[in-house]
């Protein structure tokens, strides 16, 4: 990834000139010193791309002039992390990392043994920061969306390829599976939390959501390397 790429959550457009504040304004113009006239990008989290030049700096924000536009031939596939809420600590490792994976957005729900079930506005702001710079380090050009979602009892059926993370020794691995290419979008990835999902929520998944199980290891791996792990063998189905 280039080392001047900006996220603004605003439309670029050809011709465009925007202000850039807070931390981006912070790294432009005290980590990398940037002048009037420097080349810089800027991606907006909507498969979008600009070349712009700093026209202005000031004590507390920069100008910015869009020089050119340009985005996605064709956007990712559709790849949803439906993960039971972890400690807060492993969920910034799974948005983070989960990003860099391609999930195009990350569905949170509170698990029947998850030891968390809710989010302050700090920590949803945290999440989002976190999703946004690696976004710009992987050379992503849209953000992931983080939903907070009911228990799974709650939820209706859902369409696309529904997948979960299952210990059962009958279980399919799932770099095994036989399926037309590619899977039916959208795909959809369950994982636990910590302790797992419960027996209400495996029959529940298979019977309502009409998910598959699927193991990701011959061991059984920790909340933070499922998701990732998922996220990585799934690629070479879509």
């Amino acid at each position: 990834m280039p080392h001047n790429r900006y996220y603004i959550d605003s439309p670029l457009e050809k011709g465009a000139t925007l202000s850039i504040e807070g931390e981006e304004w912070h790294h432009l113009t005290r980590v990398l010193r940037a002048r009037v006239g420097d080349h810089v990008e800027l991606v907006n989290g909507h498969g979008i791309l600009a070349g712009a030049h700093v026209v202005e700096l000031n004590k507390r924000d920069a100008g910015l002039s869009i020089q050119e536009v340009s985005s996605y031939e064709s956007p990712p596939p559709p790849l949803i992390l439906a993960q039971a809420i972890p400690r807060m600590n492993h969920l910034e490792w799974i948005i983070e990392k989960g990003t860099e994976l391609n999930a195009t957005s990350f569905w949170l729900f509170p698990g029947n043994l998850s030891e968390k079930d809710s989010f302050s506005q700090t920590q949803m702001a945290r999440l989002k920061h976190l999703a946004v710079s690696a976004m710009k380090q992987c050379g992503r050009l849209d953000l992931p969306k983080i939903k907070i979602l009911p228990p799974l009892a709650k939820w209706v059926p859902q369409e696309g390829t529904l997948l979960f993370g299952d210990t059962a020794e009958s279980a399919p691995y799932l770099w095994d599976l036989k399926a037309t290419s590619p899977f039916k979008s959208p795909v959809i990835l369950f994982i636990g939390p910590e302790k797992g999902f419960d027996s209400k929520e495996r029959s529940f998944l298979l019977e309502q959501l009409h998910a598959k199980g699927v193991r990701l290891h011959k061991n059984i791996l920790r909340a933070e390397t499922a998701p990732l792990a998922a996220l990585s063998l799934i690629q070479r189905f879509l």
